[in-house]
């Protein structure tokens, strides 16, 4: 089945028709205004991180030191590229602390990886954040365990000069005025009739753009929103995003969608080779020039 393009008015916005598909996902919808928040200067939902984290990590009944000691690392992580590159990292690997009570010292999960749905999904919009340099008010933000991985700002069409790339630049804005947020946030997407994903580097001016291509899907916005899917996400952050520093500079890599899918389904083939449930042992990736067969 193909889905059709969206319509947009002035009273159904894009910010809106985001929310309701993602909420369609099994996303909590939470307004800003009533997200539980310490102040506008911490980008975590501290208790939502602490419910997450004691949950997934049950096996080990964390202490509230533990629990501490977990924040303090998080916070200690300097809002730069070098900050961010440790909060990937944590995403993927964990926290490694000594535990109060027993003195071993183990890893501590922040997003379950096995099972789903031991996650917290929440989808707020409005969301105001401070710092010393001003006050920024994202669309859309994403929460996984109470951290902000995914930021989308929306253009209304129906506006005159409405368009994803302002978007983009609003949020490349964003960074400027508030970095201890995007020290967590993996990616943002702009978004309008037509939308595209970009990693969030602090410190670098410029980054690329790129369009999410889903199969089934011909409107941008729709094959785009997939990529938000919570399975899809959590794999994204885990399997497929990756800091790199190269000449001088450094960056984030994002997979697009190719990549993406292909990586995919040859892990499905080798495995299901493994166990016993298909013959075939080969198989053939074929991508065109400038796609990204090289990471």
């Amino acid at each position: 089945m193909v889905v059709s393009a969206p319509l947009f008015t002035e009273k159904a916005t894009v910010e809106d028709y985001i929310i309701e598909k993602l909420k369609e996902e099994g996303w909590k919808h939470v307004p800003g205004e009533q997200l539980e928040r310490e102040d506008y200067s911490e980008p975590l939902l501290i208790g939502d991180f602490v419910k997450a984290l004691k949950r997934i990590n049950e096996n080990l009944d964390l202490s509230e030191g533990d629990v501490n000691r977990i924040l303090a690392e998080l916070r200690s992580k300097p809002a730069s590229f070098e900050g961010s590159k440790h909060i990937l990292r944590f995403l993927k690997q964990g926290i490694a602390i000594k535990l109060e009570k027993t003195r071993e010292l183990k890893y501590i999960s922040l997003l379950d990886q096995e099972n789903l749905e031991n996650n917290n999904f929440v989808v707020s919009n409005q969301v105001r954040f401070e710092s010393s340099l001003g006050v920024i008010r994202p669309d859309i933000v994403l929460y996984v365990n109470g951290i902000p991985l995914v930021v989308i700002e929306c253009k209304n069409p129906t506006e005159p000069g409405a368009s994803w790339e302002a978007a983009y630049r609003q949020v490349k804005g964003y960074e400027n005025t508030v970095p201890e947020l995007f020290k967590y946030v993996q990616f943002s997407i702009a978004a309008e009739v037509t939308a595209r994903y970009f990693p969030n580097v602090l410190g670098q001016r410029e980054v690329s753009c790129s369009l999410w291509r889903e199969e089934g899907f011909e409107d941008e916005l729709d094959a785009t929103l997939e990529m938000l899917r919570r399975s899809t996400l959590v794999d994204l952050i885990v399997n497929f995003t990756f800091a790199r520093e190269e000449h001088g500079l450094s960056t984030k890599v994002l997979p697009r969608f190719m990549q993406y899918q292909a990586v995919n389904l040859i892990y499905s083939r080798v495995m299901k080779n493994l166990e016993g449930k298909e013959e075939k042992n080969s198989g053939l990736v074929w991508h065109w020039q400038g796609s990204g067969k090289t990471l």
